[in-house]
């Protein structure tokens, strides 16, 4: 088997066209030398296209339905007296920001996200 899937299949024949290289599988009988091979995978293309569209379309249509069930998707936010116990200990200026992600748990990304988001609101 040279691919895992159709998609992998077709970007792997698209490179070896740009190479000028001819596929050739004897069990399949596909030969992109030839007018009718090159059709072959045109309509293969097309296949894969339509295979990507039906996916990020149920992708998105369950997206849309988890969310009017009031699912979220990502990762669960960090309780809210963690970060507002975190922006407290950092506004007191008493403590490094090593101490306060040990204290809280809430990452050094994470604290100067909602340090950036505050001072957003701030401006506001």
């Amino acid at each position: 088997m040279i691919a895992d899937s159709t998609r992998h299949l077709i970007d792997l024949v698209q490179m070896m066209q740009q190479k000028n290289v001819d596929f050739i599988s004897i069990i399949d009988q596909v030969d992109t030398s030839t007018d009718k091979g090159k059709i072959f995978f045109k309509l293969m293309e097309k296949v894969g296209d339509f295979q990507h569209d039906v996916l990020s379309e149920s992708t998105k249509t369950g997206i849309y339905e988890a969310k009017l069930k009031g699912k979220t998707g990502g990762r669960p936010r960090k309780p809210d007296h963690n970060v507002r116990r975190a922006l407290d200990m950092y506004q007191s200026k008493k403590y490094s920001i090593a101490q306060i992600t040990a204290e809280t748990g809430i990452s050094k990304t994470t604290l100067y996200r909602y340090l950036e988001d505050r001072m957003d609101d701030d401006k506001a």
